[in-house]
């Protein structure tokens, strides 16, 4: 509907400027014809007065001259005539007839209306060959009815009007069809939005062809659905992390805050236990207390990483595990870090939080997992032309079964045979980040025993 006012609106614009031009120009062509007819007629008219010249003196001073019949027939066939006034009488008439008058026209050009007919008449006095007005007064008048004239005139009009009429409707004709192949992008552009508007799909872009304007606006209207893109798919993420961070919460906090309602209730019923059991009682509640504080901080971050999407950036990932590696060494002193990275930086596009969080978590893992005051190694490998950075971590723990190695990854999942204390969320934040970088990361045996978690990234 609106491409179809908009092209109507565009042919009945050019018609009417058309309209204006071709009016303004009929017009002036209407009127220097019809100045030219008149000019030509009076030039006519002076010419005809002065064929009675030579029969004027002798009209005057000895006789009027006989009718020239082919003069009278010339006259009559270009609907003229000619009056010789010789004081103040017509003596001599030829051509078409006249009414009679009892004087002569104004001397010079003049336009009346003599019975039916309009006559343009020019009329002069007499003056001799010697330059001298003679005695009596003689006036030559001669005049022609200005109907033919003024028929051809209106025949001018009429065709001109016509044509005029032809053209506009030629003009509209021709803008009208081409206003639709002008318009032809525009309406695949609009059918596209419409597709995009009712499917709901925001992956989908317009076509961008047609003039460079219509490209312009169509890749104006692409950025803008990308933008829309993200921002749903950032909205989504949101919602799906706030889903998940609720489900998570409610399942997994239940049984630590039952636990320690069940310490506190045994506290308030026996208020007289001995000391060393209320001890144990006490530090068993401190401990599903830590727990769940440490539960709570892997679920925020489990949802954060699900909602934020990660702004990619050159970070040095050799940097980023050496600060990680002091981290650890301050809070776990009482075990073996070993410690290998390139002198150079080690470049990787990708979020620094984000890639600290993996290290931080392999760590965490590797000591809870490990052995008492064992060892953890922590190398970073610089990228080579075919094969990416990548960051290793090992422990000389128990390691992890062959058929657990997947589904290790998943929150919550504990391997079989683990005892320690953790909230099951560790290397569920690995592999949320690992996929977040677009890298990966498998498990498989440690040199010294354990588990080896190895995270390799893209080449640059």
């Amino acid at each position: 509907m609106i491409l179809g006012n908009l092209r109507s609106r565009l042919t009945f614009g050019v018609v009417a400027v058309l309209a204006i031009v071709l009016a303004l120009g009929g017009a002036v062509v209407a009127r220097e014809a019809d100045r030219s007819e008149r000019q030509s007629l009076d030039d006519r008219l002076r010419r005809t007065a002065e064929l009675l010249d030579t029969v004027v003196g002798d009209a005057i001073t000895k006789s009027l001259p006989e009718k020239d019949a082919r003069l009278n027939q010339v006259l009559r066939a270009t609907g003229s005539s000619l009056v010789l006034w010789v004081g103040g009488e017509d003596v001599v008439k030829a051509g078409i007839p006249l009414p009679a008058r009892s004087s002569p026209a104004p001397l010079g050009f003049s336009t009346r209306q003599v019975g039916e007919r309009r006559l343009r008449t020019f009329a002069k006095t007499f003056t001799s060959a010697d330059g001298d007005a003679l005695g009596v007064r003689a006036i030559q008048e001669a005049s022609s009815d200005l109907r033919p004239l003024e028929r051809r005139q209106g025949s001018l009009e009429r065709r001109l009007l016509l044509i005029g009429l032809a053209m506009l409707l030629l003009a509209g004709l021709g803008t009208w069809f081409a206003a639709d192949l002008v318009l032809r992008p525009l309406r695949r552009l609009r059918t596209a939005t419409h597709r995009i508007e009712g499917d709901g799909d925001l992956e989908r872009r317009v076509p961008v062809d047609g003039p460079g304007e219509l490209r312009s606006l169509a890749g104006s209207f692409n950025a803008m659905l990308e933008r829309l893109g993200r921002s749903a798919q950032e909205r989504n993420r949101a919602l799906e992390a706030t889903r998940r961070f609720a489900a998570d919460v409610g399942h997994e906090l239940r049984t630590p805050l039952t636990s320690v309602q069940a310490t506190l209730s045994a506290i308030d019923r026996h208020p007289d236990v001995d000391p060393e059991v209320r001890q144990m009682i006490v530090g068993e509640a401190l401990a599903e207390q830590r727990r769940l504080v440490g539960l709570l901080d892997g679920l925020q971050a489990l949802a954060r990483g699900d909602a934020n999407p990660v702004d990619d950036a050159d970070v040095d990932l050799a940097a980023v595990a050496a600060e990680a590696a002091r981290a650890f060494g301050d809070r776990h002193p009482e075990i073996d870090l070993s410690v290998r990275l390139p002198d150079a930086a080690v470049p990787v596009r990708g979020w620094e939080p984000g890639l600290r969080l993996i290290v931080d978590n392999l760590l965490q893992n590797a000591a809870r997992h490990g052995r008492p005051e064992g060892q953890v190694r922590l190398s970073v490998t610089e990228a080579s032309p075919d094969v990416g950075p990548r960051l290793v971590v090992a422990d000389d723990g128990p390691g992890i079964a062959a058929e657990e190695r997947e589904r290790i990854f998943e929150p919550f999942v504990r391997g079989s045979g683990v005892d320690r204390p953790g909230s099951g969320l560790g290397l569920a934040l690995v592999a949320q980040q690992v996929g977040h970088h677009g890298a990966s990361v498998t498990i498989d045996d440690a040199s010294i025993g354990g588990a080896r978690v190895t995270v390799r990234f893209r080449a640059t």
